[in-house]
Protein backbone atom coordinates (compact mmCIF):
# COMPACT_ATOMS: atom_id res chain seq x y z
CA UNK A 1 0.00 0.00 0.00
CA UNK A 2 1.72 3.14 -1.10
CA UNK A 3 2.16 5.98 1.51
CA UNK A 4 0.93 9.44 0.87
CA UNK A 5 3.36 11.94 1.05
CA UNK A 6 2.84 15.19 2.73
CA UNK A 7 3.52 18.37 1.61
CA UNK A 8 6.05 20.16 3.66
CA UNK A 9 5.24 23.15 5.96
CA UNK A 10 7.13 25.95 6.89
CA UNK A 11 6.44 27.72 10.29
CA UNK A 12 7.19 31.25 11.17
CA UNK A 13 6.61 32.54 14.71
CA UNK A 14 6.48 35.98 15.06
CA UNK A 15 7.51 37.07 18.46
CA UNK A 16 6.98 40.73 19.82
CA UNK A 17 7.18 42.41 23.18
CA UNK A 18 6.23 39.65 26.67
CA UNK A 19 2.95 41.09 27.17
CA UNK A 20 1.92 40.30 23.54
CA UNK A 21 0.75 36.95 22.12
CA UNK A 22 3.04 35.56 19.53
CA UNK A 23 2.05 34.75 16.03
CA UNK A 24 2.52 31.86 13.81
CA UNK A 25 2.43 31.63 10.22
CA UNK A 26 2.39 28.41 8.25
CA UNK A 27 3.67 28.18 4.67
CA UNK A 28 3.69 25.47 1.73
CA UNK A 29 7.68 25.06 0.64
CA UNK A 30 6.56 26.04 -2.98
CA UNK A 31 5.93 29.51 -1.16
CA UNK A 32 8.72 29.57 0.80
CA UNK A 33 10.82 28.60 -2.75
CA UNK A 34 8.80 31.90 -4.47
CA UNK A 35 9.92 34.43 -1.95
CA UNK A 36 13.30 35.16 -2.99
CA UNK A 37 12.36 35.43 -6.37
CA UNK A 38 9.26 37.83 -5.69
CA UNK A 39 11.83 39.76 -3.15
CA UNK A 40 14.20 39.82 -6.21
CA UNK A 41 11.35 41.30 -8.50
CA UNK A 42 10.14 44.03 -6.33
CA UNK A 43 13.47 45.03 -5.83
CA UNK A 44 14.44 45.03 -9.42
CA UNK A 45 10.95 46.76 -10.14
CA UNK A 46 11.97 49.12 -7.83
CA UNK A 47 15.17 49.58 -9.66
CA UNK A 48 13.73 49.66 -12.54
CA UNK A 49 11.16 52.49 -11.52
CA UNK A 50 13.75 54.71 -9.92
CA UNK A 51 16.19 54.21 -13.01
CA UNK A 52 13.49 55.64 -15.27
CA UNK A 53 12.90 58.42 -12.90
CA UNK A 54 16.73 59.20 -13.34
CA UNK A 55 16.34 58.88 -17.15
CA UNK A 56 13.38 61.88 -17.06
CA UNK A 57 15.63 63.36 -14.59
CA UNK A 58 18.47 63.08 -17.07
CA UNK A 59 16.27 64.32 -19.91
CA UNK A 60 14.67 67.41 -18.47
CA UNK A 61 18.49 68.81 -17.26
CA UNK A 62 19.37 68.05 -20.52
CA UNK A 63 16.67 70.07 -21.83
CA UNK A 64 17.59 72.91 -19.56
CA UNK A 65 21.11 72.64 -20.68
CA UNK A 66 19.96 72.95 -24.03
CA UNK A 67 18.20 75.83 -23.77
CA UNK A 68 20.41 77.64 -21.43
CA UNK A 69 23.37 76.80 -24.38
CA UNK A 70 21.09 78.19 -27.03
CA UNK A 71 20.47 81.55 -24.90
CA UNK A 72 24.37 81.23 -24.45
CA UNK A 73 25.63 80.84 -27.93
CA UNK A 74 22.66 84.15 -28.60
CA UNK A 75 24.45 86.10 -26.27
CA UNK A 76 27.55 85.61 -27.61
CA UNK A 77 26.95 86.07 -30.65
CA UNK A 78 24.95 89.32 -29.16
CA UNK A 79 28.54 90.40 -27.21
CA UNK A 80 30.73 89.50 -30.80
CA UNK A 81 28.26 91.49 -32.74
CA UNK A 82 28.87 94.50 -30.14
CA UNK A 83 32.73 94.02 -30.30
CA UNK A 84 32.87 93.88 -34.27
CA UNK A 85 30.70 97.10 -34.34
CA UNK A 86 33.30 98.47 -31.63
CA UNK A 87 36.17 97.56 -33.88
CA UNK A 88 34.69 98.81 -36.71
CA UNK A 89 33.76 102.39 -34.86
CA UNK A 90 37.53 102.20 -33.61
CA UNK A 91 38.95 101.93 -37.61
CA UNK A 92 36.59 104.52 -38.75
CA UNK A 93 37.91 106.87 -35.95
CA UNK A 94 41.62 105.97 -36.26
CA UNK A 95 41.15 106.76 -40.81
CA UNK A 96 39.17 110.10 -39.64
CA UNK A 97 42.24 110.24 -37.18
CA UNK A 98 44.99 109.62 -39.83
CA UNK A 99 42.77 111.81 -42.03
CA UNK A 100 42.82 114.91 -39.76
CA UNK A 101 46.64 114.65 -39.43
CA UNK A 102 47.45 114.81 -42.89
CA UNK A 103 45.14 117.55 -43.60
CA UNK A 104 47.10 119.43 -40.63
CA UNK A 105 50.10 118.76 -41.83
CA UNK A 106 48.49 120.45 -44.95
CA UNK A 107 47.80 123.31 -43.49
CA UNK A 108 51.53 123.31 -41.68
CA UNK A 109 53.31 123.75 -45.12
CA UNK A 110 50.70 126.17 -46.46
CA UNK A 111 51.73 128.00 -42.71
CA UNK A 112 55.15 127.52 -42.90
CA UNK A 113 54.93 128.55 -47.11
CA UNK A 114 53.10 131.69 -46.43
CA UNK A 115 55.26 132.51 -43.30
CA UNK A 116 58.68 132.65 -45.60
CA UNK A 117 56.83 134.45 -48.01
CA UNK A 118 55.57 137.58 -45.85
CA UNK A 119 59.52 137.45 -44.39
CA UNK A 120 61.15 137.15 -47.70
CA UNK A 121 58.33 140.23 -49.37
CA UNK A 122 56.78 141.59 -45.81
CA UNK A 123 53.63 141.96 -44.91
CA UNK A 124 50.93 143.04 -47.81
CA UNK A 125 48.66 145.13 -45.08
CA UNK A 126 51.34 147.00 -43.56
CA UNK A 127 51.83 150.28 -45.07
CA UNK A 128 55.02 150.50 -47.54
CA UNK A 129 57.11 152.94 -46.52
CA UNK A 130 59.63 155.64 -48.45
CA UNK A 131 59.66 156.02 -52.18
CA UNK A 132 61.04 153.01 -53.12
CA UNK A 133 57.93 151.11 -51.12
CA UNK A 134 55.43 153.41 -53.34
CA UNK A 135 56.83 152.56 -56.32
CA UNK A 136 57.00 148.85 -55.53
CA UNK A 137 53.39 148.43 -53.94
CA UNK A 138 52.03 151.23 -56.17
CA UNK A 139 50.47 148.35 -58.54
CA UNK A 140 46.94 147.86 -58.35
CA UNK A 141 47.08 143.97 -58.89
CA UNK A 142 49.13 144.20 -55.03
CA UNK A 143 45.38 145.55 -53.68
CA UNK A 144 43.79 142.05 -54.12
CA UNK A 145 46.25 140.72 -51.52
CA UNK A 146 44.74 139.93 -48.28
CA UNK A 147 46.51 138.82 -45.05
CA UNK A 148 46.86 135.60 -44.27
CA UNK A 149 43.64 134.24 -42.39
CA UNK A 150 43.01 134.06 -38.58
CA UNK A 151 44.18 130.73 -36.74
CA UNK A 152 40.69 130.02 -36.84
CA UNK A 153 41.88 126.51 -35.80
CA UNK A 154 42.81 127.68 -32.96
CA UNK A 155 39.47 129.52 -32.29
CA UNK A 156 37.90 126.39 -32.79
CA UNK A 157 39.72 124.43 -30.62
CA UNK A 158 38.23 126.37 -27.57
CA UNK A 159 34.77 126.12 -28.92
CA UNK A 160 33.55 122.90 -27.58
CA UNK A 161 30.41 122.94 -30.20
CA UNK A 162 32.03 120.20 -32.91
CA UNK A 163 29.87 117.27 -32.22
CA UNK A 164 32.05 114.90 -34.60
CA UNK A 165 35.44 114.27 -36.74
CA UNK A 166 33.42 115.23 -40.01
CA UNK A 167 32.69 119.04 -38.79
CA UNK A 168 36.32 119.41 -37.65
CA UNK A 169 37.31 117.83 -41.29
CA UNK A 170 34.82 120.05 -42.76
CA UNK A 171 36.51 123.38 -41.17
CA UNK A 172 40.18 121.97 -41.58
CA UNK A 173 39.00 121.63 -45.68
CA UNK A 174 37.70 125.12 -45.43
CA UNK A 175 40.31 126.45 -43.69
CA UNK A 176 42.82 124.67 -46.27
CA UNK A 177 40.85 125.96 -49.52
CA UNK A 178 41.79 129.65 -47.93
CA UNK A 179 45.05 129.22 -47.11
CA UNK A 180 45.81 127.99 -50.70
CA UNK A 181 43.80 130.94 -52.31
CA UNK A 182 46.32 133.08 -50.14
CA UNK A 183 49.20 131.20 -51.38
CA UNK A 184 48.33 131.41 -54.92
CA UNK A 185 48.25 135.38 -54.45
CA UNK A 186 51.43 135.25 -52.50
CA UNK A 187 53.05 133.50 -55.51
CA UNK A 188 51.10 136.06 -57.89
CA UNK A 189 52.48 138.77 -55.84
CA UNK A 190 55.67 137.65 -55.24
CA UNK A 191 55.70 137.15 -59.59
CA UNK A 192 55.04 140.70 -59.56
CA UNK A 193 57.88 141.93 -57.03
CA UNK A 194 60.25 139.89 -58.83
CA UNK A 195 59.47 141.20 -62.08
CA UNK A 196 59.39 145.00 -60.94
CA UNK A 197 63.08 146.14 -61.88
CA UNK A 198 64.18 147.22 -58.18
CA UNK A 199 67.23 145.09 -58.06
CA UNK A 200 70.89 146.89 -58.36
CA UNK A 201 72.45 146.24 -61.44
CA UNK A 202 75.80 146.96 -60.73
CA UNK A 203 78.49 146.02 -57.99
CA UNK A 204 78.87 149.53 -57.09
CA UNK A 205 77.00 151.89 -55.66
CA UNK A 206 78.18 155.26 -56.81
CA UNK A 207 75.85 157.43 -58.54
CA UNK A 208 77.77 160.03 -61.02
CA UNK A 209 74.44 161.27 -62.45
CA UNK A 210 71.19 161.29 -61.58
CA UNK A 211 67.58 161.46 -63.36
CA UNK A 212 66.53 165.35 -64.90
CA UNK A 213 68.11 167.91 -66.18
CA UNK A 214 71.73 168.12 -65.68
CA UNK A 215 74.56 169.79 -68.01
CA UNK A 216 75.91 167.77 -70.95
CA UNK A 217 79.49 166.43 -70.77
CA UNK A 218 80.04 166.87 -74.45
CA UNK A 219 77.89 170.03 -75.12
CA UNK A 220 77.80 171.69 -71.38
CA UNK A 221 74.54 172.35 -72.73
CA UNK A 222 71.28 171.85 -70.28
CA UNK A 223 69.45 168.58 -71.43
CA UNK A 224 67.05 165.75 -70.10
CA UNK A 225 69.18 163.08 -68.69
CA UNK A 226 66.66 159.89 -68.61
CA UNK A 227 68.53 157.81 -66.34
CA UNK A 228 70.93 157.56 -63.84
CA UNK A 229 74.85 156.80 -64.02
CA UNK A 230 76.53 154.28 -61.74
CA UNK A 231 80.05 154.43 -61.98
CA UNK A 232 82.68 151.34 -62.09
CA UNK A 233 85.42 149.10 -63.62
CA UNK A 234 85.66 148.02 -66.86
CA UNK A 235 84.56 144.42 -66.76
CA UNK A 236 82.63 144.77 -63.14
CA UNK A 237 79.80 142.63 -63.60
CA UNK A 238 75.90 144.19 -64.88
CA UNK A 239 72.82 142.37 -63.64
CA UNK A 240 69.45 141.90 -64.44
CA UNK A 241 67.11 144.58 -62.28
CA UNK A 242 64.51 142.04 -62.41
CA UNK A 243 62.45 139.18 -63.92
CA UNK A 244 61.94 139.54 -67.77
CA UNK A 245 62.66 138.75 -71.61
CA UNK A 246 65.51 140.71 -73.54
CA UNK A 247 63.92 142.63 -76.13
CA UNK A 248 66.93 143.94 -77.46
CA UNK A 249 70.74 143.20 -77.21
CA UNK A 250 72.83 144.75 -79.69
CA UNK A 251 75.20 148.06 -80.29
CA UNK A 252 74.10 151.68 -80.73
CA UNK A 253 76.83 154.76 -81.30
CA UNK A 254 74.74 156.70 -78.28
CA UNK A 255 74.21 154.06 -76.38
CA UNK A 256 76.98 151.54 -77.19
CA UNK A 257 76.83 147.83 -76.33
CA UNK A 258 73.05 148.18 -74.90
CA UNK A 259 70.32 145.64 -73.84
CA UNK A 260 66.84 146.03 -72.77
CA UNK A 261 64.56 143.50 -70.87
CA UNK A 262 60.69 144.00 -70.62
CA UNK A 263 58.93 143.34 -67.27
CA UNK A 264 55.11 142.89 -66.58
CA UNK A 265 53.19 145.71 -66.51
CA UNK A 266 54.59 147.43 -69.19
CA UNK A 267 58.38 148.39 -67.38
CA UNK A 268 61.18 148.09 -69.52
CA UNK A 269 65.00 148.59 -68.16
CA UNK A 270 67.14 149.65 -69.89
CA UNK A 271 71.58 148.94 -69.65
CA UNK A 272 74.29 150.98 -71.76
CA UNK A 273 78.01 151.77 -72.25
CA UNK A 274 78.35 147.95 -72.13
CA UNK A 275 81.76 146.44 -73.06
CA UNK A 276 80.35 143.15 -73.25
CA UNK A 277 76.97 141.74 -73.49
CA UNK A 278 76.05 137.83 -72.17
CA UNK A 279 72.33 137.49 -73.45
CA UNK A 280 70.38 136.77 -76.38
CA UNK A 281 67.04 138.48 -77.75
CA UNK A 282 64.20 136.81 -76.41
CA UNK A 283 66.03 134.98 -73.96
CA UNK A 284 64.09 134.59 -70.44
CA UNK A 285 66.05 136.37 -67.17
CA UNK A 286 65.60 136.18 -64.40
CA UNK A 287 66.31 139.17 -61.41
CA UNK A 288 69.68 139.01 -60.46
CA UNK A 289 71.15 137.23 -63.71
CA UNK A 290 74.16 138.44 -64.67
CA UNK A 291 73.64 139.70 -68.19
CA UNK A 292 76.44 141.91 -69.49
CA UNK A 293 79.88 143.75 -67.87
CA UNK A 294 80.25 147.35 -67.56
CA UNK A 295 82.42 148.94 -70.10
CA UNK A 296 82.34 152.52 -71.86
CA UNK A 297 81.08 152.31 -75.14
CA UNK A 298 78.98 154.42 -76.96
CA UNK A 299 78.28 158.14 -76.66
CA UNK A 300 80.42 158.13 -72.85
CA UNK A 301 83.22 159.78 -71.02
CA UNK A 302 84.66 157.09 -68.63
CA UNK A 303 83.40 153.34 -67.13
CA UNK A 304 79.71 153.33 -65.99
CA UNK A 305 76.21 151.94 -66.46
CA UNK A 306 73.26 154.16 -68.06
CA UNK A 307 70.19 152.64 -66.30
CA UNK A 308 66.87 153.98 -66.76
CA UNK A 309 63.42 152.62 -66.37
CA UNK A 310 60.62 152.89 -69.31
CA UNK A 311 57.13 153.16 -68.74
CA UNK A 312 54.49 153.52 -72.11
CA UNK A 313 57.46 154.21 -73.82
CA UNK A 314 58.51 156.80 -71.36
CA UNK A 315 61.57 157.23 -69.45
CA UNK A 316 60.60 157.49 -65.20
CA UNK A 317 63.12 158.04 -62.33
CA UNK A 318 64.35 154.50 -61.66
CA UNK A 319 65.55 155.01 -58.34
CA UNK A 320 62.05 154.33 -56.32
CA UNK A 321 62.59 151.26 -57.55
CA UNK A 322 65.87 150.42 -56.76
CA UNK A 323 66.07 148.50 -53.20
CA UNK A 324 69.72 150.28 -52.22
CA UNK A 325 70.64 153.69 -53.07
CA UNK A 326 74.31 155.40 -52.40
CA UNK A 327 75.60 158.60 -53.16
CA UNK A 328 78.76 159.92 -53.16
Amino acid sequence: MARIRRKTKWSFILIRDADRRVKQYRLSGRTVALLPVAAALTVAGAFAATELQALQRIHELEGLLAGETANSKSSLADRNAVIESLRLEVRQLNEQTGHLQDRMSELAELEAKLRQFIGEYGDPSASPQGAAGAARFADPAFDSFEAPPVDRLSAAAVETTIADFSELSQMLGELAVSMEANLRKAELRRAELNAMPSGWPTVSRRLTSGFGYRSDPFTRKSTFHAGVDITGDVGDPIFAAGDGRVKEAGFNLTRGNYIIITHRNGLESWYMHLSKIEVEQAQAINRGARIGEMGNSGRSTGPHLHFQIVASEKPINPLPYLQQIKED
